[in-house]
């Protein structure tokens, strides 16, 4: 009888947690679509890449916003090396002789922020545009990237965030097939987040390698330093947008780039320590929502013991995996469609015990508010 009672608690969980994913969902009828009219101002716009290491990428990157549909004479594309120790400068550094449009700039110390922040914080001090576009130097542009972007702004819209797809080599092994597929379906699914919330008024996440933003709402918030240290300045930068000016924010996932999946399990868990790591800093219903994520997740297992063990029926735990299991198949449905990605949904199944890993183990390391990022170290194990 006890044991019954202590598993009120996960199914109270699960229905808030249902509730929560239902008013993301309902979201994504909320997205206003791009105006494809054409009845739009052009202006002056500025693509900040911030680049540290990246010989291998930055000359595709680089290529692609060179072959913009958007007029030359009113984008910049500003290059900030944060102190690469091979190519990356000299390579820029010989593609801007031959543009006019194209600038190479590079950091200076400031432990103060980390050095992605410190990078785009330098570019967009110098930068001339009306419109602020960042996107990282491993990814790729599509042509009418820029247009897109600039004709999403309407009057009293002071960001615009966009969204990345995975593109990789199809030659590569099934095992790879499968760890890459498995990398984008989960990718998508924290877009489903992001898209749900921003439609609902909420601004919780993004992603810093397609996003835009007004110069006049960037220097109002203060810029990178004002937010602080962050291994997540994206997600920071669009929750402070939200929560301290009157602009408003849009979802755009009509504006896409191109990027890669992590090679590998460990860059992978690297990646999501990384993320998790700036928890802390978010506003407070983000938090909120993550902890009942985190405390669902934790009772799953233990749901699972007590079914398998008799001292729960069966029907108990199906309900409480049904209130997590459906809506977030609702959820990643709409995302995967909105995306052009249905293929994906076949890895569904699979990746939820996958998924269930990796938040367990990823939210405990995030609580040390620590990250490596590009080899350098932040937070209480660095600078």
């Amino acid at each position: 009888m006890i044991w019954k009672a202590i598993c009120i608690f996960p199914l109270v969980l699960g229905c808030i947690y249902f509730l929560f994913l239902t008013f993301l969902f309902l979201g994504f009828f909320k997205i206003k679509k791009t105006d494809k009219s054409g009845n739009y101002k052009p202006a002056f716009v500025s693509v900040i890449v911030a680049a540290r290491n990246e010989e291998d990428n930055i000359i595709s990157c680089l290529n692609s916003l060179l072959e913009q549909t958007y007029s030359k004479e009113l984008y910049e594309i500003i290059i900030v090396d944060d102190n690469s120790t091979d190519k990356t400068f000299s390579i820029v550094e010989s593609i801007a002789r031959k543009h006019n449009n194209v600038k190479l700039l590079k950091t200076s110390d400031n432990s103060k922020v980390t050095g992605k922040q410190r990078a785009l914080d330098t570019g967009i001090r110098t930068s001339k545009g009306v419109f602020i576009l960042t996107i990282d130097a491993d990814c790729q542009a599509q042509p009418t990237w820029i247009e897109g972007i600039v004709k999403a702004y309407e009057p009293d819209v002071g960001l615009v965030a966009g969204y990345s797809i995975f593109k990789w080599n199809k030659d590569k092994g099934f095992l790879k097939k499968v760890f890459y597929n498995l990398q984008h379906l989960d990718q998508l699914s924290l877009y489903a987040v992001s898209v749900g919330s921003i439609s609902q008024g909420i601004a919780w996440t993004c992603t810093g390698n397609n996003l835009s933003y007004r110069r006049q709402l960037y220097d109002e918030l203060g810029g990178f330093e004002a937010l602080g240290m962050t291994g997540l300045e994206d997600n920071i930068l669009i929750q402070w947008a939200g929560r301290h000016s009157n602009w408003k924010i849009k979802a755009l996932p009509s504006s896409i780039v191109y990027t890669k999946p992590m090679s590998t399990v460990s860059k992978f868990f690297a990646q999501r320590k990384r993320w998790s790591s700036s928890n802390t800093q978010y506003r407070l219903s983000l938090v909120a929502f993550m902890v009942l994520t985190y405390l669902l997740y934790m009772f799953i297992p233990f749901m699972i013991c007590l079914t398998l063990f008799g001292v729960i029926a069966y029907k108990i735990l199906l309900i409480f995996l049904g209130l997590k299991v459906i809506p977030e198949f609702l959820l990643v449905s709409m995302a995967l469609n909105l995306f052009h990605k249905q293929s994906l949904l076949k890895y569904f199944l699979l990746l939820q015990p996958i998924h269930l890993v990796y938040v367990l183990i990823c939210g405990i390391f995030g609580l040390s508010n620590s990250f490596i990022w590009k080899g350098r170290k932040y937070g209480t194990m660095g600078q």
